[in-house]
């Protein structure tokens, strides 16, 4: 099945209004905020400078918006480019499939390893040389002559990428103090719905009136103002005492990572049968194995796996991944829905694919502040009856029934991201003290690998249950392609209804009042 390279032209506008609307929501924080103080939370180790302003925190929540939005933008802006990327270097579809791949393979594979690296106290330092790295290589990627060079840009753009994304959900955890937790993963679903939204559209502007490289040359201006912002915003981090990092398991959890990745991504394209799916899965799962193994034996490891003998964490932990894998997949499948089953040109389809993101801003912020102060279980319940009922409503769907069916699953998908905030909160929460590090990078590593399993899993699902094997979208009866969305809908209901389960079914810790300073 064909990549949707042109399913982000339909997100027109979405940039605009993104901005407008997360400026009045900060300014009404700001407002409300006042001259507040809070304590130190006990639940953070002695080392970890939790910020007690309120302007300090507001700077640090800018700082995770900006880097949210970053991250997305740039993973989702390449694909309208693809094509006139391809034709620049005189490469196939399929060879220019990997300017993506190789960004997200990194990403995956690295996430946990630099939540780790920053978690050792060096916060500050590996996020600005994160965004530094990812600004150089944009320049490379803007520059490049050839495509290998182009490749090996972004390599390290995703390097730099990975840095970004491991290191927002840590600032939360690291700065801000626990009565704020709620609101600072709520900012990570504003940023990352303003990336995903409007990186195809500026990608698409930006590649029909000047040309591709502009999408990766925008990136230094942006990253240098980045860097110097940052270097103000972030407060000064002290180390944790910890001296030994553990090589090893960084190198297999990179390995079997991008193994996966690989395979996910790869098999859309030659199909699950192929020499390298069949390579990639073999080395997947050995080390994978070789992970467990070394990580049970290891004084220190990247991950303790000790963790995950908490029900409790792995029923948090599953209910988020699995909010990103069924969002991501009716985000995937729905642009095509509009196209082919309702017949609307694009900008009429972008006006429809603008709800959730404005659902998404206006709902975030005052969820994540309620979830601070009341609990974050039935907000992450919430979460996962929106995306149940968003599925339901997609599954019994049909253009004859008008779009007013349409723009209310749309509404609830708003519902699903502005409410995954406290989902994510709950990962940190359900975790040992020591771990607060590790919990946030695998906030990050069940966001990004639940988007890319999502996209992945839903179009294989879609092929399988239409029986539309690799044909493109634009060739399908629309009756075939019905019959495919309808079923791929009704497994995402049933995955979203145990999210709905798994979130229930862990209560919400023994809330402890905080004295004001």
């Amino acid at each position: 099945m064909d990549a949707p390279i042109d399913a982000g032209r339909m997100i027109g506008a979405r940039a605009i209004m993104g901005w407008i609307g997360l400026r009045g929501l900060w300014t009404s924080y700001l407002e409300r905020s006042g001259p507040k103080t809070f304590s130190k939370n006990t639940l953070f180790p002695k080392g970890m400078a939790v910020i007690e302003k309120s302007r300090e925190q507001v700077l640090l929540l800018i700082v995770i918006v900006f880097l949210t939005t970053m991250d997305g933008m740039d993973a989702s802006i390449v694909n309208i480019a693809l094509p006139s990327i391809a034709s620049s270097f005189l490469v196939d579809t399929s060879t220019a499939s990997w300017v993506s791949l190789t960004y997200f393979m990194m990403m995956a594979g690295l996430l946990l390893v630099f939540g780790r690296l920053a978690d050792r106290g060096i916060i500050k330092k590996v996020l600005m040389s994160g965004l530094a790295l990812f600004t150089i290589f944009s320049l490379v990627c803007g520059l490049a002559i050839t495509f290998e060079v182009l490749i090996i840009g972004r390599i390290f753009q995703g390097v730099g990428a990975a840095v970004m994304g491991a290191c927002a959900p840590l600032l939360c955890v690291r700065f801000l103090p626990k009565s704020r937790l709620g609101l600072g993963m709520s900012t990570i679903a504003i940023g990352a719905s303003i990336g995903y939204a409007s990186g195809p559209t500026l990608g698409g502007i930006i590649t029909q009136y000047l040309s591709w490289h502009w999408i990766f040359i925008i990136n230094l201006p942006i990253g240098i103002a980045g860097i110097l912002f940052m270097a103000k915003a972030i407060p000064k981090d002290e180390g944790n005492g910890r001296a030994y990092f553990d090589v090893p398991g960084s190198a297999l959890s990179v390995i079997a990572m991008i193994a996966g990745v690989f395979a996910i991504e790869r098999s859309s394209h030659v199909g699950i049968e192929d020499f390298q799916i069949v390579a990639a899965i073999f080395i997947f799962i050995v080390s994978t194995i070789l992970f467990i193994l070394w990580e049970r034996r290891c004084a220190e490891p990247i991950l303790n796996l000790s963790i995950f003998r908490s029900w409790e964490f792995n029923s948090v932990f599953s209910a988020y991944l699995l909010i990103n894998l069924v969002g991501t997949g009716i985000w995937y499948l729905t642009p095509f829905y509009l196209s082919l089953a309702m017949g609307l040109d694009p900008a009429t389809s972008g006006l429809f694919m603008l709800i959730p993101p404005v659902v998404t801003l206006m709902i975030s912020v005052p969820i994540g502040k309620l979830s601070d102060r009341s609990g974050r279980r039935w907000f992450s319940v919430m979460s996962c009856m929106a995306m149940t009922t968003a599925s339901g409503i997609l599954f019994l769907i049909d253009p004859v029934n008008g779009a007013a069916p349409l723009l209310i699953a749309l509404f609830f998908m708003g519902v699903l991201w502005g409410s995954c905030g406290p989902a994510a909160s709950r990962i940190v929460e359900k975790i040992g003290t020591r771990e607060k590090g590790t919990g946030s990078a695998l906030i990050a590593v069940a966001a990004y690998l639940g988007a890319a399993v999502g996209a992945a899993a839903y179009a294989a699902l879609f092929s399988t249950l239409s029986g539309a094997g690799n044909t493109p979208f634009a060739d399908l009866d629309i009756h075939v392609f019905l019959e495919g969305y309808h079923g791929v809908m009704l497994v995402g209901m049933a995955m979203a209804a145990l999210g709905v389960v798994l979130s229930a079914a862990v209560k919400d810790e023994e809330r402890r009042p905080e004295t004001t300073g």
